[in-house]
């Protein structure tokens, strides 16, 4: 195998947390856990107010939600 492919699997082990167990709805405020946990790219729904959020990630590694 290339070198290179070494270094990328390296890159993914080390990179932002990939898993989150709960959030702050934006909206209402209110705190929603999640059990099984959620990842960047996924779609959230905030259990009191039922607004629909995808997960995004910033620079430093922490999770923000965008309303879709």
């Amino acid at each position: 195998m290339p070198l290179d492919q070494y270094e990328e699997d390296d890159e993914k082990e080390t990179g932002p947390a990939k898993r989150f167990f709960e959030f702050d709805c934006p909206v209402c405020n209110a705190n929603n856990p999640y059990g099984d946990g959620f990842e960047v790219g996924d779609e959230v729904r905030c259990c009191y107010c039922g607004c629909e959020f995808s997960v995004r990630v910033t620079e430093e590694g922490k999770f923000k939600l965008k309303e879709i």
